[in-house]
């Protein structure tokens, strides 16, 4: 009877030897094989333990690089409302602006009619000084032969009188 096989009773010893061999080379196979993968598996656990820990850094950088963002689009954001802000008051401070220029030129155009009106008054003025004037001319010249006359008459009334 065979010890590698106790069912195949047909077999001779030698065969049976032969199979054995056979056998012990392929367990001796399995055997290098099983190490060589007890290897392989150990040096993957590493690499694994390894990959692993990159990805638990790269999951925490992912955390952070999250956050960052976060902060950045609150900076942004909060950039944004000042910018709104420094364009809203800007416009407002425009307006007042163009508002105060437009009073200012309502009041520039008041004074000009003023001016305007003043001026008409002025030549109203001139022109009666010169009337006035004239006519003060035309009174000293007329005073002045009244008393070119009275000197006459005075000097006929002496000489009447003498």
């Amino acid at each position: 009877m065979c010890v590698a096989f106790p069912k195949l009773t047909f077999l001779d010893p030698i065969h049976c030897l032969a199979l054995h061999d056979r056998l012990q080379h392929l367990r001796d196979e399995a055997s290098a094989e099983v190490v060589e993968l007890k290897k392989s598996l150990g040096e993957k656990g590493v690499k694994l333990e390894g990959l692993e820990k990159e990805i638990d850094g790269l999951k925490s950088e992912k955390v952070d690089s999250e956050k960052k963002v976060r902060e950045l689009e609150r900076k942004v954001g909060t950039l944004e409302v000042r910018e709104l802000e420094e364009k809203s008051k800007s416009v407002r401070v425009e307006e007042e602006m163009r508002e105060k220029i437009d009073d200012k030129e309502r009041e520039i155009s008041g004074f000009k009619k003023k001016v305007n009106v003043m001026e008409s008054e002025l030549d109203k003025w001139i022109v009666e000084k010169k009337s006035v004037e004239g006519s003060l001319k035309e009174s000293e010249s007329k005073s002045k032969e009244m008393e070119a006359e009275i000197t006459e008459l005075e000097k006929e009334i002496d000489e009447a009188k003498m």
